[in-house]
């Protein structure tokens, strides 16, 4: 077997293992990368995320792309809200609803996810859904959907018979010794959590962002605050977050998920790593412009006004590059946090050129192990 660990997670035809040695260098990665990011291992870090920024990021793995100012403003008066139905507003609300009572960090038990799933879950489903649920867990079958693509058949959820069963495995999981105890066993750990809840799936709707909230559960319990930023990362690679799974389900290897979380928050921590030297240096940010940064952060090559404009549609309602530079580009030039590059030949209106944004290089670190993925020049 050499490093591999067979796991007490069984699944319906076998048992899950882990490779440990297939997982060790970008372990190693992000134990290195952590070591002297203090602001970031702090639970004023985690609330200062949570409460907008990643309610927006746990939604939008499901496909719902709420724009940052429309959450601050349910969030703060859902009444005033006039842009959001009662059901998309519940979904927002209950997930910062969520987010606040996992912040209490108690103890991840039977009872208490089902405390946590009756507040995510509020209002939100079905007659059917409603009447076949169970004291703790759904009481018929269901189906879960990996792909929008209508040709792929749908998985049947595990037999609701056997929930228990394997729900009590989970939560024996939560107290098994993974590693060496360092905060990204505890990123591992969470992650195996992650992917096993959504292979088991408890109840009839919801149980993605339950999945993925009781996952940032255990590492606030676990004072593992860099890592709740994961989900930022799976949204902006969906079509290979479905694709592990899948590969998981098949062959039972949990390292295959590990891996791409792994790598997938390095990257969301080297954003972070930049976005916390331009608080050092320049200031508070307001919810918008660090949405706006992890945007940019997040584009790769030349980033234009006319490419921002896509990446913003790509994950919220679509708005015009015009609209875009007043709302979102030009706070961030007038803080001097980005500047304005060269013009290019096409115009984003009748009269004003799209241009390259640049970030002005005296906030980046040019350790490549800080920010070696993001495609910033620093020279």
């Amino acid at each position: 077997m050499g490093n591999k660990i067979k796991l007490p997670l069984k699944m319906e035809s076998n048992s899950l293992f882990l490779d440990k040695d297939k997982i060790a260098d970008n372990k190693a990665k992000l134990e290195i990368f952590l070591k002297d990011e203090s602001e970031i291992h702090s639970i004023n870090f985690a609330k200062s995320v949570l409460l907008a920024n990643e309610v927006q990021s746990n939604n939008g793995v499901e496909g719902y792309y709420d724009d940052i100012k429309e959450i601050e403003n349910v969030i703060k008066n859902s009444n005033n809200s006039k842009n959001k139905n009662k059901q998309e507003k519940l979904r927002i609300l209950n997930l910062y609803k969520g987010y606040k009572y996992i912040l209490n960090k108690e103890p991840i038990t039977k009872e208490n996810l089902k405390k946590l799933y009756d507040i995510l879950s509020n209002g939100l489903l079905n007659d059917y859904e409603i009447k076949n649920m169970g004291e703790f867990y759904r009481l018929a079958p269901v189906y879960i959907y990996y792909s929008s693509r209508l040709n792929i058949e749908p998985l049947e959820g595990m037999d609701y018979n056997n929930l228990d069963s394997f729900m009590n495995d989970f939560f024996k999981f939560i107290n098994y010794n993974l590693g060496e105890g360092c905060i990204t066993d505890e990123f591992i750990k969470s992650q195996i959590m992650h992917f096993y809840f959504v292979y088991i799936h408890p109840y009839f709707d919801i149980n993605g962002r339950t999945s993925r909230t009781t996952a940032i559960w255990h590492l606030l319990n676990k004072e593992a605050y860099p890592y709740i930023i994961f989900n930022r990362g799976i949204k902006l690679n969906m079509q290979e977050y479905y694709k592990v799974i899948m590969d998981v389900r098949k062959f039972h290897n949990i390292s295959f998920f590990v891996n791409y979380m792994m790598k997938t928050v390095l990257v969301e921590l080297q954003k972070e790593h930049v976005v916390q030297d331009i608080i050092k240096q320049n200031g508070k940010l307001n919810a918008m412009e660090y949405q706006t940064l992890h945007y940019l952060l997040s584009m790769k090559g030349i980033r234009t006004l006319c490419d921002f404009s896509k990446t913003y549609s790509r994950y919220n309602s679509k708005k015009s590059p015009q609209i875009l530079y007043k709302e979102m580009i030009e706070p961030l030039l007038d803080k001097g946090i980005i500047l304005k590059g060269r013009n290019t030949k096409t115009k984003y209106d009748k009269n004003d050129y799209n241009f390259v944004i640049d970030f002005n290089t005296k906030y980046i670190d040019d350790n490549p192990e800080k920010t070696g993925e993001l495609h910033i020049k620093t020279k």
